[in-house]
């Protein structure tokens, strides 16, 4: 995966994403949604075919990049508790 940078204001960040869809970019933007007491994210695909997308967050006045920063953090954190769980489980289920 790739990012670029394309746009930064007071509060808010554009960024375009290379090698991803749905993916990765519906959870972060559901975290981010999460997380947002204003603002929004959101992500538009321009084409189903290609693997890019832009990624758009509105923070309602906070820093964009620390909170991105932060809710990836936070994502890691929950995927990793994840695996471990899912790892027990398979451990209880074989024979």
């Amino acid at each position: 995966m790739r990012v670029t940078c394309r746009e930064v204001g007071k509060g808010s960040i554009e960024l375009e994403v290379y090698g991803e869809t749905h993916t990765v970019l519906n959870l972060l933007t559901s975290y981010l949604n999460m997380k947002l007491a204003k603002g929004y994210s959101a992500y538009r695909v321009e084409h189903p075919l290609r693997q890019e997308a832009t990624l758009y967050i509105n923070s309602g006045g906070g820093d964009a990049k620390k909170l991105l920063l932060e809710v990836i953090r936070g994502l890691i954190e929950d995927l990793e508790s994840l695996k471990e769980k899912l790892d027990k489980a398979a451990e209880k289920t074989q024979p």
